[in-house]
Formats: structure tokens, sequence, C-alpha cells
């Protein structure tokens, strides 16, 4: 019994030597561990005050803005795996009273360790293209391609500023293919009372 554990013993120990110099912690290297962002928008979660500016007709060399002012809430879903927000404010523009009801879906994939960003408004009733991205450094950002009068653009999306009571929100299209910018939405949110 004592020769058949010893040859499975020492091809075993051969392989393991043999394989060392290739695990990265026997050579003096850490494999990177890839970071865990469920809780990256919890941030977003209760109510806050918003105050957006939205450009008006994008793409088209317009300078015009409409201010809004409103409320946003965010509740967690899924066991905290998403989240929905909701937004609703009203802005004065040329054409009269201007009302925005928004909803973003906030989904997590624990595969891809990313979010997708599904947006929708009272206005189009049906979900957008999703926006996926990560949160690194504080930073959050987020990209997609999508249809916008006709034409093949990119959206990018950046949250920051994050601080346990506010945080800013810029979104910006892009139709050379990410060369040049232009921003259309930006929010600025202040929490209302506590979490």
């Amino acid at each position: 019994m004592k020769r058949i554990a010893l040859d499975f013993a020492l091809p075993f120990a051969c392989c393991v030597l043999s394989c060392a110099p290739s695990l990265p912690a026997l050579a003096g290297e850490i494999a990177p561990v890839a970071r865990d962002g469920v809780h990256d928008f919890d941030f977003t979660l209760g109510t806050f005050r918003t105050h957006i500016r939205r450009l008006q007709n994008p793409l088209s060399g317009s300078t015009t803005w409409v201010n809004y002012e409103g409320t946003k809430t965010d509740v967690a879903i899924l066991g905290g795996r998403g989240s929905l927000e909701q937004i609703e404010a009203d802005g004065q523009s040329r054409s009269g009273l201007g009302h925005l009801e928004l909803m973003t879906l906030r989904l997590y994939s624990t595969r891809a360790r990313q979010w997708s960003l599904n947006f929708s408004s009272s206005a189009s009733g049906a979900l957008a293209t999703p926006s996926i991205g990560e949160f690194k450094d504080g930073v959050g950002t987020f990209l997609d391609q999508e249809s916008y009068n006709g034409r093949t653009i990119l959206v990018h999306q950046v949250w920051s500023a994050i601080t346990p009571t506010s945080y800013h929100f810029e979104q910006a299209f892009s139709a050379d293919f990410g060369r040049t910018w232009e921003a259309n939405f930006v929010a600025d949110l202040e929490r209302v009372g506590r979490r």
C-alpha cells in the first residue's frame, strides 16, 4: 500500500513543481481580483432634489439650454442587484412649461461585473438601448451606441463628485465616433433628508 501511495505522490509532486514557475503567486505576482461593484449605485438610493440643464436640439448647433427643477427617487430591487430611478421635473422654455417624467432601470451583472442602465420616458414609453459600464476610482462611466434623428451616435454618461448627500451626472452625445462630444443633459442632485 505504501508503494501505491508513493507512485501516486511522486508524479503529482513533479507536476506541481514543473508548473510552479507559471503560477503568478509563486512567481511573485498577484493575480488581479475582479472588483464586485454590486453596491456602486447605493449612493443614489433615496429621495433627491434635482436641478437639470437640458440642451434643446442636441447635435444641431443649438446652444439653448432649458433648466428644470424636480425630484428624483431611487429604490433598490432584486436584493440590491438593481435599482429603479424615477425623475419628475418641470422647466420653462420659450415654447412654454416643460415636464419631464424619466425612468432608469439599473441592473448589475455579477458575471460581467458591470451595470446596464435601461432608460425610458413618458414620451417614448419604451426602453432605450442599454448603456453599459462600471465605476473606477469613484467615477461611473457608461457608454452605448444608438440612433438619434436617423444617425448612429455614441452616448456617454458619467457619475462624479459623489458625496453622502450629493452627486453630479452628465450625458454627452458624439456623432463622430467619439472624436468630439457634446453635453446635452447635466444634473446636480442633493439628498432630501436621511437615507
